[in-house]
């Protein structure tokens, strides 16, 4: 640990520019590199998570891995827009119960895993009922 300090410092009085901006770099690394690990773990854990009123059309094609547009599509947003409301906002603009809403997602989904099987490939196995958590079967049993 000494030597390593000692060559760190001898960097640092001969060329101090280009030690800052590798230490900027290596804390960008890290940083970067630590909320990619966060984003695959978050989403990992969050895989098809019951649809509710608070996600956002985003969400629920991160959460259910599929285009955003398909939703879109479903609930007649404008395709290339981002949309940053809530659903429940969506189905109260529209005058619509949430559940008619959320059934209309739901079905947007099944219809575009039928239309697009190869498209879940490498994925987890997605749970029995759509919009439920996943149940991971016991371990020995066959899934």
């Amino acid at each position: 640990m000494r030597r390593l300090s000692a060559t760190f410092m001898a960097l640092w009085r001969s060329n101090r520019w280009l030690t800052a901006t590798f230490v900027i770099a290596l804390a960008f690394a890290i940083f970067f590199s630590l909320r990619a690990v966060a984003f695959f773990i978050y989403w990992h854990n969050h895989y098809e998570e019951p649809i509710e009123g608070w996600m956002t059309v985003r969400y629920v094609s991160h959460s259910y891995r599929l285009p955003p547009q398909v939703i879109h599509q479903a609930i007649e947003l404008p395709p290339d827009v981002r949309d940053h409301r809530m659903l429940v906002e969506i189905a109260r603009e529209r005058n619509v119960p949430f559940e008619t809403l959320r059934q209309t997602v739901l079905d947007a989904i099944l219809q575009w895993r039928q239309d697009n099987p190869e498209a879940g490939t490498g994925l987890p196995r997605p749970p029995p009922l759509l919009g439920t958590r996943r149940q991971d079967p016991p371990p020995g049993a066959s899934p």
